[in-house]
């Protein structure tokens, strides 16, 4: 399915890229709903111990849900090219009552004809939600901030230097080889075209006539998340994508530069994606591609000497060799 942004002039001379604290906290909870069991150490653990030890119950159950639509009320539209986490906050806690309601109500039962999956809520859920609008997003506004406070501040001077860093560096490409170009850029499932973007995605829909499009790099996954609000009416929030910020060069977790141009972008994502052995059907799910497309990378990949290929009863297994691991 794919979902498309009409580019107008105007919404051109409103794209901006924004450095957003609580943006970067929200896109460290989806780690909890993608990880299954988590590497100890890594940003994935990190994030589930502090949910669970602060009791972050609404955190988890929103974010462990099986809806594929998370209220839009968690992700603010940032008002500056950095907005401060209290404000941020302050905005999620003071919500419209009516436009949560519908958001909620969204969640649940979801939108067959736009693609969105609903779901069953928990009981600890519920009952935060039968507590009335007001004291519902006073509670997430709450746990927000304890996550923040627990996870992400030790760690915000060096993930904000990284995020200001990839912003830095678009700016530069953008001055080089203009707007366009880069954003056709920032991931695999974004594509520029004519007067538009195309997002490819679950959903579907038409954004065609947004005022503003705001872009923030993420430092924990590889993926793309979306805030295309597909709720009319008042309160209506602007597009906003988190694209993954520039690999670290000291994690040795991503593809480098010349491995993206050796190789190709996808192949490159899916190789650094085999520490551990996976399947097929698992490396589709977590790059969105279609499953044919990832057996004939991985085929590429196989006969090159970079994967090893083992069969655990039904399922087939890829991991990568060493000479991988080098490469990367």
């Amino acid at each position: 399915m794919v979902i498309r942004i009409d580019m107008n002039a105007g919404l051109l001379l409103n794209t901006r890229f924004a450095i957003s604290p609580l943006h970067t906290l929200v896109d460290g909870l989806w780690l909890i709903h993608w990880s299954g069991q988590p590497r100890p150490g890594g940003w994935s653990a990190l994030v589930q111990e502090s949910v669970r030890d602060r009791r972050l119950t609404v955190l988890r159950a929103i974010f462990t849900g099986r809806w594929k639509y998370v209220p839009d009320f968690l992700s603010p539209q940032p008002e500056s090219h950095e907005d401060s986490l209290e404000r941020q906050l302050h905005a999620v806690a003071d919500v419209d009552p009516d436009r949560l309601a519908r958001e909620i109500v969204l969640m649940f039962d979801g939108d067959a004809a736009g693609g969105i999956g609903g779901g069953t809520a928990s009981r600890p859920l519920l009952d935060a939600i039968d507590r009335g609008e007001r004291d519902f997003a006073g509670q997430v506004a709450a746990e927000l901030d304890q996550l923040w406070q627990s996870a992400i501040r030790p760690h915000w001077p060096e993930l904000r230097s990284r995020i200001e860093a990839d912003i830095a560096r678009r700016g530069q490409l953008i001055v080089r080889h203009g707007l366009g170009s880069v954003i056709s850029g920032l991931h695999p499932r974004m594509m520029w075209g004519d007067d538009h973007l195309r997002l490819i995605t679950d959903f579907q829909g038409h954004v065609c006539e947004a005022k503003s499009l705001t872009l923030t790099p993420s430092v924990f996954g590889g993926d793309l998340q979306m805030t295309i609000d597909p709720l009319p009416g008042p309160g209506h929030r602007q597009p906003l994508l988190v694209y993954p910020a520039d690999p670290d060069p000291r994690s040795g977790q991503e593809p480098t530069r010349p491995t993206f141009d050796l190789i190709g972008v996808t192949r490159a994502r899916l190789l650094s994606d085999l520490q551990t052995p996976r399947t097929t059907t698992e490396l589709a799910e977590r790059h969105w591609l279609a499953a044919s497309t990832v057996s004939y990378h991985l085929g590429v990949l196989h006969r090159s000497g970079l994967l090893v290929r083992t069969r655990a009863r039904h399922r087939v297994l890829y991991q990568q060799t060493p000479q991988a691991a080098a490469l990367l």
